[in-house]
């Protein structure tokens, strides 16, 4: 499904982009830009096959293997685990209308590859033991191979011969083709044979071949072949001796041939004359044997040979032929020709198609065109004028020695201007020469190495070192403001519609009006080294540099000096056929523009020429493949586009490609990882991205590209990538940190708790003793001493009489002073805390009841909630006093008939509440003066930790005292307290796992 996928995705992508050009008809062989790439360069040797699958890559059939190829590397193909191929050797290479990729191999056996699954076939599978010559399928859509013993065809998943029904004549099958009707033609060792489409028998056709490597057909309709003795040939004709390998009709109808000795040929209707140009391994070509030929979708033509891959494909620059061993171009155009000027040949006058030789020998090293029309020509040996096809020497050079004549220009008065290798400058007028050295506005000592007369009359000259002077009526001066010049020596000067362009061997710059500014500093790398310049029909402008020829769209030249937006330009190197760079010293201009509108350029190594009108565009966006991921150098399986990683991961190394077989120099990348990358990156020419170490997560590695015109497949691929965490990355450790750190603080707060408890106890275990010491003071002292003055009341009293009213009186004391005595004696048991209250507070609570005899008592009811257990000290006191003063107003002031005592032991808390029936009190009102029953409840609570509260004044609800306590500093604790009491803990719990563990 995947390979399905791609490659429906692919034919989208080609259909919206339409069909790339095809080599131009017009051209030859040479004007081409060839591409060779032998065992040197890593392509495999002895090429038998090429193919190309829907997803762009360019296959190979080799002795030694399947290879493919992307425009950058050859990659051997081997079937993914143990499902090799039946033979090493390829003979034939087919891609079938669903895509996938059929291979035939010598001596026997078939595979088919659909993306990364292969089936093979064999001898089980109805495939004869002899040699696949070829694939092809018919009309019906029916699959066949021609095989050293005959035709087979692929029913179903099963190979059959021709049935006796079917009347194949001969016992083998050469090679078979299927024609624009649907008709299979197939060769024989006895001639010629087909099956048309809905026969149900093979025919005859009467014509003589010998042993037919390929069949073709021809745009009329007509059928070629190529036969290993006979030539290349239509059937019905008589071919030319030789051994042809192989032919085939490119797209504009081109004839190519290849040849086992003879190199490349190749037959265009459009060139004159008619016949076969060849291409030979002395032109460039791998190796003179060649056998497959293949057009890919791009228009570019491939040719395998013994030695590796050829490629000829469009260049927008057309190389111009010249004759061997020329230098120097002096350039100027004549009509719709180029006159070119040498150093070591005669003056030429060049087309693209031709080059021919004038009556001048003599070295030319300058050349310009005036006014009138007239051309002059100028070198070492003197000055000439051609008028029409006439060629006049019109004088010596102005010198006695020999010299180089580097720039010449005319003036409105018709004098010429000549600049020589001597300082100053040179005039030519009626016949006389005048020289002009030393001037104001002139730099001393040097001579124009360029000079351009403008539209006004004036004359500009170039100079070295920033130099430029402007002669207006025989004055010279820089009449201009602005920046200043930075273009190094000057070596251009062209006149438009907006100004005077001035370049150099650092830059360029342009004086509009009365103001000279320089290019931006982001252009100046490209702009380099300008030794011409022209303008197109369409107002663009070409420049002619170190860099190679660069054009600036008529409506982007304002941004080559800062307007708005980025500059953009077209840049043209030595993969558009451009031999060499432009000439930086001399003959110089090194641009020029024809009356048919085409620009030509000089370089150090040759002519150039191109036809701004006709520029081709790729309009084939490249289909996008990752290829592998590696990590730390190993690669990884990728699964239905996913790849999963382990934890810690690093070092990561995604490896991609763009099929884009044009110039796959000039493809572009660009990726990101999403998840880790905020952005795209630019890709380098490894077409590799490298991470060092992303960190686990989930990631999408994407990757887009575009052809060598900028068009971009922005679907690209795309590689799902999953790092595993460390544990200490997921989820589950990190709730178990949270656990922890939770456990810990509790254990924290409740070891807080307990020191705070433990320190509570302190301070009252210190009370307590003191309570016990004023104890014992006030019964050792104020108690004894009150018991000693009752007795001696007693004692005095008895002295009395009876009805004696001081007796009377001392016995009304005694009584008073024993109710003091026993008042203190209660005191001082509740200073020493000599009640039952610290385990069984319910029993001493309820005692309180002996407290009140002779009075109206209520009913009273205890409820204990929960198993009793210990409380600490204090919190049984005060729980008790608390309780007790609750009981005893309820039992004085409540008038109540119900009091019921509730007492609850649970986990978290102590509780006590006491609640009445009764009228109960106003909160509002505040206690009585001298009453504090209600404030110590709430100071005893406090003192445990604890609270207290207090309800009543609701009608009909009596009063409610409800005291809570917190565990921590209700019960007795086992363990000790603060850090220690932690370590009890763990401890404890320790041991229990173990006895656990035991068990």
């Amino acid at each position: 499904m995947t390979f399905i996928f791609r490659g429906i995705a692919c034919a989208w992508l080609l259909l919206l982009s339409g069909h790339a050009a095809a080599l131009d008809p017009a051209r030859s062989l040479a004007q081409f830009h060839h591409t060779a790439w032998t065992v040197n360069q890593g392509a495999p040797g002895q090429v038998t096959a090429l193919a190309q699958t829907a997803d762009g890559y360019l296959w190979l059939g080799t002795e030694i293997g399947l290879y493919r190829f992307d425009g950058a590397r050859f990659t051997r193909f081997v079937p993914p685990g143990n499902n090799g191929f039946p033979a090493t050797s390829v003979s034939t290479l087919y891609t079938s209308a669903s895509g996938g990729l059929w291979v035939g191999f010598r001596y026997g056996g078939v595979s088919l590859i659909e993306g990364s699954r292969v089936r093979h076939y064999g001898q089980r599978d109805g495939l004869p033991t002899s040699t696949v010559f070829r694939f092809a399928e018919d009309g019906e859509g029916r699959l066949w191979a021609a095989t050293f013993t005959g035709p087979v065809s692929l029913q179903g998943q099963h190979w059959v011969r021709p049935t006796p029904a079917m009347a194949y004549p001969g016992r083998q099958a050469r090679t078979l083709f299927t024609d624009r009707d649907g008709t299979l033609w197939v060769a024989t060792e006895r001639g010629m044979v087909v099956l048309r489409r809905g026969a149900r028998a093979f025919a005859s056709v009467p014509a003589s071949v010998g042993r037919v490597s390929q069949i073709a057909q021809a745009p009329d309709g007509a059928i070629w072949v190529a036969e290993a003795d006979g030539g290349v040939r239509p059937l019905l004709e008589k071919g030319e001796a030789g051994a042809s390998a192989g032919l085939l009709f490119d797209r504009d109808g081109v004839l190519w041939a290849t040849t086992l000795g003879s190199g490349l040929l190749r037959r265009s209707a459009q060139r004159v004359p008619a016949g076969f140009e060849s291409f030979r391994r002395t032109d460039g070509l791998s190796s003179d044997y060649v056998q497959p030929l293949l057009e890919d979708r791009e228009g570019n033509l491939w040719v395998g040979s013994s030695r590796g891959l050829d490629r000829f494909r469009h260049a927008n620059l057309i190389q111009v032929g010249m004759p061997e061993g020329a230098q120097e171009f002096a350039i100027a155009a004549d009509g719709d020709a180029l006159l070119v000027g040498t150093r070591n040949h005669p003056l030429q006058r060049v087309d693209l198609s031709s080059h021919q030789a004038l009556g001048l020998s003599s070295a030319i090293t300058a050349m310009h065109r005036d006014a009138s029309g007239r051309m002059w020509l100028a070198g070492p040996d003197g000055l000439w004028r051609k008028q029409s096809e006439h060629l006049e020497k019109v004088s010596e050079l102005p010198v006695s020695g020999r010299s180089g004549v580097q720039a010449m220009a005319t003036t409105r008065d018709g004098a010429l201007w000549m600049s020589l290798n001597t300082p100053g400058l040179h005039r030519f007028a009626q016949g006389r020469w005048t020289h002009i050295e030393n001037q104001k506005g002139l730099p001393p000592g040097d001579s124009p190495l360029v000079m351009q007369a403008d539209t006004r009359g004036r004359l500009w000259l170039g100079f070295a070192r920033n130099a430029v002077a402007v002669m207006q009526d025989g004055v010279f001066s820089t009449p201009w403001s602005g920046e200043p010049l930075d273009v190094g020596n000057v070596t251009a000067l062209f006149e438009d519609r907006q100004g005077m362009w001035i370049g150099g061997e650092r830059g360029l710059a342009q004086v509009v009006g009365n103001t000279l500014r320089n290019v931006v500093p982001g252009v100046r790398e490209d702009l380099r080294g300008i030794s011409g310049i022209v303008a197109d029909a369409a107002g663009d402008l070409w420049f002619n540099g170190a860099r190679g020829v660069v054009r600036v769209r008529a409506g982007d030249v304002a941004k080559l000096f800062g307007g708005q937006g980025r500059p953009r330009y077209e840049r043209f190197d030595a993969l558009d056929a451009l031999p060499g760079i432009a000439a930086q010293f001399r003959p110089l201009p090194t641009a020029a523009r024809t009356q048919d509108g085409r620009l030509w350029f000089s370089t150090t190594s040759g002519l150039v020429a191109i036809d701004p009108r006709k520029t081709v565009r790729n309009p084939v966006p490249p289909p996008v493949e990752i290829l592998s991921l590696a990590v730390d150098g190993a690669d990884v399986p990728i699964q239905a586009g996913k790849v999963d990683l382990p934890a810690g991961t690093r070092n990561l190394r995604i490896r991609f490609t763009a099929l884009s077989l044009s110039i796959p120099e000039r493809v572009r990348f660009r990726y990101m990882l999403e998840g880790f990358d905020s952005h795209w990156f630019e890709a380098s020419p490894a077409r590799s991205a490298f991470y060092n170490a992303p960190g686990s997560g989930k990631y999408v590695f994407r990757v887009a590209a575009s052809n060598n015109d900028g068009v971009w497949n922005e679907q690209g691929a795309q590689l799902a990538i999953s790092i595993a965490p460390h544990y200490w990355e997921t989820g589950w450790f990190r709730v178990l940190c949270v656990a922890v750190v939770a456990a810990v603080l509790w254990l924290l707060y409740l070891g807080r708790l307990r020191q705070l408890a433990a320190r509570i106890r302190a301070r009252l275990d210190e009370r307590h003793l003191e309570r016990e010491r004023i104890a014992r003071d006030l019964h050792d002292t104020l108690l004894q001493s009150t018991q000693g003055l009752i007795l001696r009341l007693h004692a005095s009293s008895r002295k009395l009489a009876p009805t004696d009213p001081v007796r009377i009186e001392l016995e009304a004391a005694m009584t008073m002073a024993e109710r003091v005595a026993a008042d203190g004696r209660e005191r001082v048991r509740g200073l020493r805390g000599e009640v039952g209250h610290a385990q069984e507070l319910g029993t001493a609570l309820m005692a309180v009841l002996e407290e009140c005899d002779g009075m109206e008592m209520p009913a009273v009811r205890l409820v204990v909630e929960g198993t009793p257990r210990p409380m600490q000290r204090c919190a049984g006191e005060e729980a008790y006093m608390i309780g007790r003063e609750a009981m005893l107003n309820a039992f004085r002031h409540a008038r109540a008939t119900t009091v019921q005592v509730s007492i609850s032991y649970a986990r978290q808390a102590f509780r006590l509440r006491i609640h009445d029936d009764g009228v109960g009190f106003s909160q509002d009102a505040g206690a009585p003066e001298g009453h504090w029953g209600l404030e110590g409840m709430r100071e005893r609570a406090a003192r445990t930790g604890g609270s207290v509260t207090i309800l009543s004044g609701r009608p009909g609800r009596g009063t409610e005292i409800d005291l809570q306590i917190p565990a921590a500093f209700a019960w007795e604790s086992r363990y000790r307290p603060g850090v220690a009491g932690l370590r009890d803990r763990l401890g404890a719990l320790f041991s229990r796992l173990r006895s656990l563990a035991g068990r």
